[in-house]
């Protein structure tokens, strides 16, 4: 499937991905102050060696009570602008917007507005629920487990015509569209199966009872946490100006194609599965504050995890799904989190309960249709972090 899909995109990027694009005024200015690891020197010398092998730019935090925090960059911000990267240039991260949306929901849980074995037909209109697979019998846990049965969104149907109209911004309802009437893959309640379409069901449950997700996200976590290099992307004409340029390497040759203009568009029309954009520092400040009980309730039960599939485990990382929250485990430790995996992006957020330790990586290379940048960013980079660490 994957190699039909990635046949696909390459018909379309053919003539969409333009060489000359810039993007936003990303020249920004950030004075470097973090710089307290006991293993400052190593960590920057990792970070160099990978935008010398296969990142054009990247950012990572490392914060340790014990050791201290470390946040540097490496590579570039835009290579046409000759701009470095930096830390406080703010990136795509895709899925993290899961953890996110989960995070709402709990809050949702703790005020007693819903609760996990509520039944999603109780909340949303049958005419949408009727045309979901085993939308009568899904509950609000299955949709945060990823245990719904419910096809992804982002299969060849999808990606054929986003590329046919790369401008296009999808509503939640024209997303689930791509799932309607379709076979479940399994009953719900049973089978862990990774699927967008869940939180974008989550996301029109915000709706139904916030009335809008994005002020929902905006007033319970973006402002509270004072996270004010946060965004949701709503327009792509209203792109925060020290935005990173996106690119990735079509052919595996080693050649970076800007694909800022399409990235973009993905995160802008994908709503219920995308949208923010942050800072490495921005989501250490979320991470801890939701791992430390001071967002909800129960990160407790959010980082009770599922085992899943170990053909997931060996291609994913990840070895565990919670509500919202992914368990990875590399050497022996276990860190909560989740990963971002996008086109022209990538992006990790993970945080270790029993050291208090967390990781923040960012980067502008395309993760999604390389198995080797997704292999050097969600494996062996996290290796090699946890062997500088421990």
């Amino acid at each position: 499937m994957k190699i039909l899909i990635i046949t696909v995109l390459f018909l379309f990027m053919a003539s969409s991905c333009t060489d000359d694009y810039v993007g936003p005024n990303i020249d920004t200015n950030c004075s470097l102050s973090n710089q307290t690891h006991t293993k400052s020197a190593a960590l920057k010398n990792l970070l160099d060696a990978n935008t010398k092998d296969g990142f054009v730019g990247m950012t990572v935090l490392v914060d340790d009570p014990k050791e201290g925090q470390w946040l540097g960059s490496s590579g570039y911000a835009s290579i046409e602008e000759n701009i470095k990267m930096n830390p406080c240039h703010i990136h795509h991260t895709a899925s993290l917007y899961k953890t996110f949306i989960a995070t709402v929901v709990m809050q949702l849980v703790d005020e007693n507005e819903i609760a996990l074995d509520d039944k999603l037909s109780d909340y949303i209109s049958l005419e949408i629920i009727d045309k979901i697979p085993n939308g009568n019998s899904i509950t609000i846990l299955d949709l945060l487990q990823q245990r719904t049965g419910i096809p992804d969104i982002f299969e060849v149907e999808f990606i054929t015509d986003f590329f046919n109209n790369q401008t296009k911004t999808y509503s939640i309802e024209e997303l689930l569209e791509y799932v309607y009437v379709k076979e479940p893959l399994s009953e719900a309640g049973t089978t862990f199966q990774y699927s967008d379409a869940n939180y974008s069901l989550l996301t029109l449950l915000i709706n139904e009872i916030e009335g809008n997700h994005i002020e929902a996200l905006k007033s319970r976590i973006f402002e509270p946490l004072n996270l004010n290099h946060t965004y949701f992307l709503e327009k792509v004409s209203e792109i925060p100006a020290a935005l990173s340029n996106s690119y990735w390497d079509r052919y595996n040759d080693g050649k970076y194609e800007n694909n800022s203009d399409v990235q973009t568009s993905l995160t802008v029309g994908l709503r219920g599965s995308d949208g923010i954009v942050s800072s490495a520092e921005d989501l250490m400040k979320f991470m801890q504050a939701l791992a430390k009980g001071n967002l909800v309730n129960g990160f407790s039960q959010m980082i009770n995890c599922l085992d899943v599939p170990a053909a997931i485990q060996k291609n994913e990382v990840y070895s565990g799904y919670g509500l919202g929250i992914m368990r990875v485990n590399i050497s022996g430790e276990n860190w909560y989190g989740h990963f971002g995996n996008h086109i022209g992006s990538g992006a990790i957020m993970l945080y270790n309960l029993d050291r208090d330790i967390t990781i923040v990586a960012l980067q502008n290379t395309g993760t999604f249709f390389s198995d080797e940048i997704k292999g050097k960013f969600f494996f062996q980079l996290l290796g090699d972090i946890e062997e500088i660490l421990f």
